[in-house]
């Protein structure tokens, strides 16, 4: 699998890709509780499913894998894809959500779940937006739930509790499912509340850490690439 200019600037090279397609690893019974618990910070996750916690070792093992980094990819608006990475290089483990714009170019680094974090990728509107595009291999609840992780909006509704308590239980989830979902909204572990705004007609986000940032690491091109890929538009991020 290639993400272009993802494993660019590793030393020493990375000689053989270790990406590798997760799809798979999304058809398993515990794929949910796993990702949501270990991507999501929701240590609630594995009762909301009715699992144990042990029952998602071996899932868990497979994310961390460190001769294959499991990829879930979505389609986004354009040629994008949206690319949520395992990363599991040695003493450099964390989630990466990066967005390859189809065209050849590299791909551009939305947000890094590590301890030295950077994000948020998204605000709350791009998320539901993004969830509702078009995808034949993923269901709207499933496109909701690889995002959320890495969305962070001090802005978002209140609806946006009973929106993610709907997908989880499409998934599965079957009890404490508001308190799940209001975990996974908290994003304790990372950037905390995130303001956004428009700059120049483009979505930014006003925290320090995101890549998202006017004037931070990505250029105006990409800053538009990325909001145009997520189809925000005109949704009215300035509630």
């Amino acid at each position: 699998m290639i993400i272009p200019g993802y494993l660019d600037g590793y030393e020493p090279p990375i000689q053989r890709s270790p990406l590798v397609d997760g799809s798979d690893l999304m058809s398993h019974a515990m794929f949910w509780p796993a990702f949501l618990a270990t991507v999501g910070g929701a240590a609630s996750a594995p009762d909301a499913f009715g699992v144990d916690p042990a029952d998602l070792e071996p899932i868990v093992d497979a994310f961390l894998a460190p001769d294959r980094w499991s990829v879930f990819s979505l389609p986004l608006s354009g040629h994008c894809r949206l690319h949520v990475v395992m990363r599991n290089h040695e003493d450099d483990g964390g989630v990466d959500y990066v967005l390859d714009p189809g065209t050849g170019d590299v791909s551009i680094p939305l947000a890094a779940m590590e301890g030295h974090f950077r994000g948020p990728a998204f605000a709350w509107p791009e998320v539901v937006v993004a969830a509702r595009q078009p995808d034949p291999d993923h269901t709207s609840a499933e496109r909701l739930l690889l995002l959320v992780p890495a969305c962070a909006d001090s802005s978002r509704p209140n609806t946006a509790v009973d929106l993610i308590s709907e997908a989880l239980t499409t998934l599965g989830a079957r009890s404490g499912v508001r308190q799940l979902s209001k975990e996974l909204l908290a994003s304790p572990r990372y950037w905390g509340p995130c303001r956004w705004t428009h700059v120049d007609d483009v979505l930014v986000g006003l925290g320090p850490a995101t890549y998202r940032r006017h004037g931070g690491d990505l250029s105006p091109e990409q800053l538009r690439l990325v909001a145009a890929a997520l189809q925000a538009g005109d949704i009215g991020i300035d509630r």
